[in-house]
């Protein structure tokens, strides 16, 4: 393979641009839409993906398995197709424990823990046992070398990023970001430390080049948008 993987990133949000109410504010379990098709929606992206890929506080706060519709993990092994991969993206693997779903191989594809050099030796013992795990940076995974990895230690044409807004926001400034997939939801819920797509420090208004709407679809009151960004191969690849 000669260039990065693609990538492309799906979320639902609140009319008010949130992910997930403000700290404090959630109480137990949370699905931005209310609705059944978002979820199905969700579970065909992922059906095209040869890698599922999501942050460490994405892990810590919702617990995802990351999996397939059983009839298409089905139909990918009928294919000879395995089950796409699931990464988590992490430094020091802080709050990751060992029985998240996304280690549960019953369920979906096999696990992969990408961490800095400094995650501490016992983070390192317990999760050997339930995932791979691959070192990537000295004190933070570099975006580059987690892209080089997918690509050339997964073999991973298609990368499916579920979240959270500091991964997300690491994949816009390489550039990296192929589609976005966005689940309009009519909620409000406010709050200025609630989490929003896109984290970090922020971008200049036109360091991000703008997308193109690729297609807009109404089910029910939940708008359903695809986004296309410009081609582009971050340096090195």
């Amino acid at each position: 393979m000669t260039s990065r993987p693609r990538i492309l990133v799906n979320f639902a949000v609140s009319l008010d641009g949130k992910i997930n109410p403000a700290p404090g504010k959630r109480k137990g379990a949370f699905a931005m839409s209310r609705g059944k098709e978002d979820y199905r929606r969700m579970r065909v992206l992922r059906a095209e993906a040869d890698a599922i890929l999501i942050g460490a506080a994405n892990l810590r706060i919702d617990d995802p398995g990351l999996t397939l519709a059983p009839e298409e993990r089905e139909r990918r092994r009928a294919a000879g197709r395995p089950d796409p991969a699931r990464v988590v993206v992490t430094t020091r693997g802080e709050g990751i424990k060992t029985d998240a779903k996304i280690f549960d191989r019953s369920i979906g594809g096999p696990a992969h823990v990408i961490h800095a050099a400094i995650m501490p030796a016992e983070t390192r013992a317990a999760l050997a046992g339930v995932a791979q795990l691959v070192e990537l940076g000295t004190k933070a995974v570099p975006i580059d070398a987690l892209l080089a990895w997918l690509r050339d230690g997964l073999g991973a044409r298609t990368v499916v990023c579920e979240g959270g807004g500091i991964l997300v926001a690491d994949l816009f400034a390489a550039r990296a970001i192929d589609e976005l997939y966005l689940t309009v939801v009519p909620r409000i819920l406010g709050g200025a430390a609630a989490p929003t797509l896109v984290a970090g420090a922020g971008f200049d208004p036109d360091e991000i080049p703008d997308a193109k709407l690729a297609s807009l679809e109404r089910v029910g009151d939940e708008l359903y948008l695809r986004y296309e960004f410009p081609p582009s191969v971050p340096p090195g690849f």
